[in-house]
């Protein structure tokens, strides 16, 4: 394992973001997701709080943990991770 990268991101932001994303496949005549909605993404991040973020503090300790600004644009978040891979 060379690095853990955590894509730090606003939880309301990710809301807002699903339901824009539900919102715009239904106004493109298409359907949206069965999970593209707000309570589903804050279930699922109440998952992720309880099972994956204890891993954050452990790889912290390491050294191997690499943060990124998730909510950056796309190609600053790619330069970003490819940056924290090369060491």
């Amino acid at each position: 394992l060379d690095a853990v990268i955590e894509l730090r991101v606003d939880d309301d932001v990710l809301v807002e973001r699903i339901v824009n994303r539900a919102r715009e496949a239904v106004a493109a005549g298409g359907t949206a997701r069965a999970d593209d909605n707000e309570e589903s993404l804050k279930i699922r991040l109440m998952e992720y709080y309880k099972k994956t973020s204890p891993l954050i503090g452990y790889y912290y300790a390491k050294g191997d943990l690499k943060s990124v600004d998730g909510l950056a644009a796309m190609d600053v978040v790619e330069a970003s991770i490819a940056g924290a891979l090369a060491g």
